[in-house]
């Protein structure tokens, strides 16, 4: 599956749906971590703090599902492949950052990265990976032509605020050419 800024660039929009069960009288507000959903170029994700046991408390976690053969599906691995495949990069971090998806407690986006990059090693991924569908669904949205040709724009000629400017300053003055031309060859005709 594609990380989470090439996602963007193919017109992925994140948003962050509810608040972990971090008030117990708020029953109306209980989202699972596990309620991750793709439909229609929006991919739902519930908010996530990492703070300094994240990983400690994940890899335990991992562990215990990964051995044990009467627990499925494997929530917790799962979730921690999904992250994997979803954050490449500290840009990765940094969009998850900004949507509220990832609550960052431990330093710079290099860090949550590495945490989820290192916690994805070794774990087995089985035939019945809880998160298959929406991975499908968000390749599938990738692999159209429209959304590719839109991703492939962004990524080579809107990369920055001055790449975005030169393209628009090369695309006018292509159009004021071809108009020049046109009416060159109108005007000797006459």
């Amino acid at each position: 599956m594609p990380n989470a800024t090439e996602l963007s660039e193919a017109g992925v929009s994140f948003a962050k749906i509810g608040n972990i069960n971090r008030n117990k009288d708020n029953i109306r507000d209980m989202t699972s971590l596990f309620d991750i959903k793709f439909e229609d170029g929006l991919m739902t994700i519930p908010c996530f703090q990492v703070c300094d046991d994240t990983e400690t408390f994940l890899r335990n976690l991992i562990a215990y599902e990964q051995q044990s053969s009467d627990v499925q599906p494997k929530y917790f691995s799962d979730y921690a492949t999904f992250m994997d495949y979803l954050i490449d990069s500290d840009k990765d971090v940094n969009l998850l950052r900004r949507k509220g998806i990832i609550e960052n407690w431990i330093g710079e986006d290099k860090e949550v990265a590495s945490l989820f990059n290192k916690i994805g090693n070794g774990v087995t991924v089985y035939s019945t990976f809880y998160y298959n569908e929406e991975c499908i669904k968000a390749i599938q949205h990738c692999e159209q032509p429209w959304n590719r040709m839109k991703a492939n724009l962004r990524h080579n000629y809107f990369n920055s605020p001055w790449a975005g400017a030169s393209t628009v300053a090369a695309i006018i003055l292509l159009l004021l050419t071809a108009t020049q031309t046109v009416l060159a060859f109108t005007g000797a005709v006459k």
